[in-house]
């Protein structure tokens, strides 16, 4: 199932609007999903394409830096945090460096039939009263001027949702493509969560990932990985992963560091043992 056949808008406005976007984005976009996004908007400058790199000092972009050529045409962002996400028009983000801007926003909803399970489960979050009681969706139109890079627009589709949640009863039960997944900031801790959403990682080749730009903390929690295997019925195929290197300084994001990995889907079933071996090598390289 691709996104378009899951959302539609609440109002004249945002249906035409979301019309737009997926006509102009095609068939099978490439979809990056950041879960625990806050209110952070960088893996839209990030991972986007920069004009004229060449004649950039300094960092650029990981986009740039490592050679990501398969850019995102669509960004998913999911908080459950209805306390600490703001989500309103105007200026959200302003260092004097970058700015960030939604332009517009737009209400949506799921489309009628499906069957999308949406919960807020208590041990997987600090506080379930900050969470909607039922499913907010919105459309964003984001602008991001940067005095280095210049200037991005980017549709973002935010769902105010629990991680897990959304992994499991929107992107796996609907077989939802993501090209891109990006955790750095999930704030298992110290911030609101208190799960792991590393658990995606086992998921890869469902989702069709083909790109992981993450921190080093990962808290996999193989119950979970068999339990969501099991209820979904999911065959897993097991990957590699590819490091991919930069000549540049390393990034940071949020004060943590970032590890760009290529995923490179094999023809095996992928195990609890299989993924014991994955996470291995990086762990004791302090990358996960």
């Amino acid at each position: 199932m691709e996104i378009k056949e899951l959302l539609k808008g609440n109002n004249k406005e945002s249906q035409a609007r979301l019309d737009e976007i997926f006509h102009l984005v095609g068939d099978n976009p490439r979809i990056l999903w950041y879960p625990s996004a806050g209110n952070d908007y960088r893996d839209i400058l990030e991972l986007s394409n920069i004009k004229k790199p060449e004649n950039i000092r300094g960092s650029i972009n990981i986009a740039t830096d490592y050679g990501i050529t398969d850019l995102p045409d669509l960004f998913i962002h999911t908080d459950y945090s209805t306390e600490h996400v703001k989500l309103k028009t105007g200026e959200v983000f302003n260092d004097g460096r970058t700015v960030v801007t939604i332009e517009y926003l737009y209400k949506l909803k799921f489309r009628d039939g499906l069957n999308i399970d949406y919960y807020v489960n208590p041990d997987f979050v600090v506080s379930t009263k900050d969470a909607p009681k039922s499913p907010k969706i919105y459309l964003l139109d984001v602008k991001i001027k940067s005095d280095k890079l210049g200037e991005f627009k980017k549709p973002v589709f935010y769902f105010m949702f629990e991680n897990i949640n959304f992994l499991q009863e929107v992107l796996l039960k609907n077989r939802i493509n993501i090209s891109h997944i990006v955790k750095i900031r999930e704030g298992c801790g110290k911030g609101d969560n208190k799960k792991s959403i590393s658990v995606a990682y086992a998921f890869l080749s469902v989702l069709n990932t083909k790109y992981l730009i993450i921190d080093n903390e990962a808290n996999f929690d193989f119950d979970l990985f068999n339990r969501i295997a099991k209820n979904l019925n999911l065959e897993l195929k097991d990957y590699e992963l590819e490091e991919l290197k930069s000549k540049r300084p390393p990034i940071r994001w949020s004060d943590r560091d970032v590890n760009i990995f290529k995923v490179i889907i094999r023809e095996g079933r992928l195990t609890s043992e299989r993924m014991k071996e994955i996470l291995k090598p990086m762990e004791q390289k302090g990358k996960i």
